[in-house]
């Protein structure tokens, strides 16, 4: 059971400088998203000791890696090119709490950088611009207002007999195959970690969501269903299910 009436849920935060100071950083998004579905969100700062790895898996009924503006460094993936926005201190801990908590059956979601973060810490790679590898340009919008930059982008096709299309038709979805998707990533999927299974993919064929059978919840997501996760449909029913495996 939950250590609390409430499924504790870590969340993996950034080392950022701001004004000159080191800050440890996670959008609000991700901690309104994890409040609203009735889990307590608990900040994880990146620069940690290894002993206490065992700690915060005691601790957490879930861990939710969220998205960010740097990208998993390319040693990670036994790759070789540069990479300008690089979170070092993040990719320790987070590879290191994936492949813990998937020991563990511990419920994880990931988004975005996470969702690439748990690519890498089972043993697939990352392409670093999808747009000049023959896939549609899936970057962030340069715009500022929020509405439009988290705006619906593109659809995702749902695969035949996944855990989506059982989720969708549990909840008497209308259409099961698709839905849309905001986006706002430059990197993605190369080679998928063979556990992996894949939940959906872009029109042009770019993997955007996955699980991993056998486990009590592990999806990731290359979109962002945590802008406005309350009204949005499929968001809601993705956060319920995270949060009824971490409450067990």
């Amino acid at each position: 059971m939950a250590k609390t009436s409430k499924p504790i849920i870590g969340i993996v935060s950034c080392a950022k400088e701001l004004g000159g100071y080191q800050i440890q950083a996670v959008n609000d998004f991700y901690l309104r998203a994890v409040k609203d579905f009735g889990g307590l969100p608990l900040i994880l700062a990146p620069e940690m000791p290894a002993e206490d790895i065992q700690t915060i898996l005691d601790m957490c009924d879930g861990f939710l890696f969220p998205g960010s503006h740097s990208n998993v460094a390319p040693h990670r993936y036994n790759a070789t090119h540069e990479e300008a926005k690089k979170d070092e201190k993040r990719d320790e801990l987070s590879l290191s709490l994936i492949r813990h908590a998937v020991d563990s059956d511990i419920p994880c979601l990931g988004i975005c950088r996470g969702f690439q973060e748990m690519n890498v810490a089972l043993g697939g790679s990352l392409n670093p611009a999808v747009h000049e590898s023959g896939f549609n340009d899936h970057r962030e919008s340069p715009v500022e207002d929020f509405e439009q930059k988290y705006a619906p982008a593109h659809a995702v096709l749902v695969q035949k007999e996944s855990l989506f299309e059982q989720w969708l038709t549990e909840n008497q979805w209308q259409n099961t195959s698709l839905f849309e998707v905001n986006t706002l990533h430059n990197q993605g999927v190369d080679q998928l970690a063979p556990q992996l299974k894949i939940e959906a993919k872009a029109p042009d064929g770019l993997v955007e969501a996955f699980s991993l059978p056998g486990q009590k919840f592990f999806v990731g997501v290359q979109w962002h269903p945590e802008w406005q996760a309350k009204t949005n449909h499929f968001s809601q029913i993705l956060f319920k299910e995270f949060m009824m495996a971490a409450s067990v």
